[in-house]
């Protein structure tokens, strides 16, 4: 359990900020935390409204050679928070998402061939699933810089349940050149014992999320195993050992 746990943590933060209408498409680069080496690239093809409202997104990702490795769909338009998703990793025979979230959230996930659904129903609070996990963070940002713990739901599709998470600050510093915010997230719960945290650095506005220190959602080719801990980095150059395949611009946004 504890892997699919953790690695929910990852899926969650998709790179969902305030965006104008035409800033339609975003990079993630991915490094071992440890070693620097590169590792993948997150494509994020997003469509929102003239004001700036995600309705849908795409997701890729790439290898370090420009070779793709999953790919994930996502609609928010029933819930900013809880969105229709599905994630395929197709050279493990892996898929998961949720299917429905109204008038129930459905969670579903398929492991070499074998699938399994089930009706999720969560805790009282704030809940999210995948990419909203960022959109309500984001919220609740407010609440974290000004010292509280905050507490909600993340619905985990490749467990078909849901968990009880917090979030808190962890310290004021500097990202991108910017000032930001260092934030905290962890299971609410004993399963801190076994799931590792994850920490988010955020713009000190409150706009958008730049840096990501974790286990990745993605599994490592050679090992068949996720990626331990991996530091995303949103935004900014596409480091030069980063290859994309052609018509995917990789200039700074």
């Amino acid at each position: 359990m504890t892997p699919r746990l953790a690695q929910a943590l990852c899926a969650a933060v998709l790179l969902c900020t305030s965006l104008s209408a035409s800033a339609l498409r975003l990079l993630g680069h991915a490094r071992d935390a440890a070693t620097q080496r590169y590792l993948y690239t997150e494509v994020h093809d997003i469509v929102p409204t003239a004001d700036g409202v995600i309705q849908t997104a795409l997701v890729t990702y790439y290898d370090a050679q420009g070779k793709e490795m999953a790919r994930k769909t996502l609609d928010f338009r029933a819930n900013r928070t809880v969105p229709v998703y599905r994630l395929d990793i197709p050279a493990q025979g892996y898929a998961e998402g949720l299917s429905t979230v109204r008038p129930q959230v459905v969670a579903f996930k398929v492991d070499q061939g074998q699938e399994e659904r089930k009706t999720v129903t969560p805790d009282e609070g704030p809940v999210a699933a995948d990419a909203g996990f960022n959109q309500l963070l984001l919220d609740l940002l407010p609440q974290i810089k000004a010292g509280e713990t905050v507490r909600f739901n993340l619905i985990v599709a490749g467990r078909t349940q849901s968990y009880r998470f917090r979030a808190r600050k962890l310290g004021d510093e500097t990202a991108a050149g910017v000032p930001a915010l260092r934030v905290r997230v962890e299971p609410d719960s004993m399963l801190r014992m076994v799931v590792a945290p994850i920490e988010l650095v955020y713009d000190a506005k409150g706009t958008r999320l730049l840096n990501y220190l974790g286990v990745s959602n993605i599994l490592d080719p050679a090992t068949g195993q996720v990626f331990k801990k991996v530091l995303i980095s949103y935004g900014g150059r596409t480091p030069a050992e980063a290859r994309l395949p052609d018509g995917i611009d990789a200039s700074p946004r």
